[in-house]
């Protein structure tokens, strides 16, 4: 007998405890509604994204998405909680589910949650249409079988830099994943024939002999290149972190004199004391612009973890 009243407490808590759970559910999707009926858009938008950090509740998907669309004030303060709707739409979506896999083409489409993306939204056009097929029972042609479930979005951009003012950067990326090349220079290619030294405040050329002297003049040739990786950590941006190389020459401008003291040759040497190369590590974020097309891009360059650069860059996305 004592087991037999065990068990039925432990089904009236379980039913209490379900009835409870969807209460809760029933309340923000009410709440929310009614709010929505009043096109209080701010207070319907607090009850349903509730549902959606809670548990991904589809319905709360469905109306945040449309009040997404009916009232574009509200896009900058849904847009973590309609990151989060497309991180529950892209999970179902591995499962071949029709609801997730629909909202997905909106989303790429309108650019909802993420960057505009007509690629992946054909993409998912081509999932939907493959799932329905196989759905009602017809084979789908080999060919239409696609081989990536995100396609990869190239990007081609400037970048500069106080130190190397003109450079290029190129990546790609796909889902929340990203790499890319950075180059920059000065453009100054200025060569030399000779090595001088200048640590101790005099101007010596190494294996000169003669008269000859400083001109006065110098000019610095700067090269650096990097690579590197970026994670999206908030909704359209990314954070890069790289390491590369960086090489800067001071050439300075000396000329050669007579016994007369009469300058009769110029030429270039470089400063082995003022000159460097080593490490160079990137940190910074790339933004993407409304539409997806565009981006802008800030950076910091540390050299030899001695010097600290600015850079900044835009660029297309593809």
């Amino acid at each position: 007998m004592k087991k037999w009243t065990g068990m039925l407490l432990l089904w009236i808590a379980c039913c209490l405890s379900w009835h409870a759970q969807a209460q809760r559910q029933t309340e923000y999707n009410r709440k929310g509604d009614e709010a929505l009926q009043r096109k209080d858009y701010r207070d319907a938008k607090m009850w349903f994204e509730e549902g959606v950090f809670a548990e991904c509740d589809r319905y709360s998907i469905d109306r945040l998405t449309t009040i997404w669309l009916e009232d574009e004030t509200m896009h900058v303060s849904m847009r973590t909680v309609m990151n989060k709707c497309l991180n529950c739409l892209t999970e179902w979506a591995t499962e071949r589910d029709t609801f997730a896999i629909d909202k997905l083409i909106l989303y790429y489409s309108r650019g909802i949650g993420t960057a505009e993306n007509p690629v992946t939204a054909d993409y998912w056009r081509r999932q939907l249409e493959t799932v329905r097929r196989q759905n009602r029972g017809e084979d789908e042609a080999p060919t239409a079988t696609p081989t990536s479930a995100t396609p990869m979005r190239f990007f081609f951009g400037y970048q500069a830099s106080l130190l190397a003012p003109f450079g290029i950067r190129v990546g790609g990326i796909v889902g929340r994943l990203g790499w890319y090349i950075a180059a920059q220079s000065n453009f100054s290619f200025q060569g030399h024939t000779a090595t001088c030294r200048t640590a101790d405040g005099r101007f010596i050329i190494e294996g000169q002999s003669g008269y000859y002297g400083y001109m006065d003049r110098k000019q610095a040739n700067v090269l650096m290149a990097s690579v590197g990786l970026m994670i999206r950590t908030l909704p359209g941006i990314y954070t890069s972190v790289g390491a590369g190389y960086w090489q800067r020459d001071l050439i300075r401008q000396y000329g050669t004199a007579d016994n007369a003291g009469n300058i009769y040759q110029r030429a270039w040497a470089k400063d082995l004391d003022a000159s460097e190369k080593g490490l160079k590590v990137d940190l910074g974020a790339t933004y993407l612009l409304p539409r997806g097309r565009y981006y802008v891009t800030g950076e910091c360059t540390v050299l030899n973890f001695r010097y600290l650069y600015p850079a900044l860059g835009v660029g297309m996305i593809f």
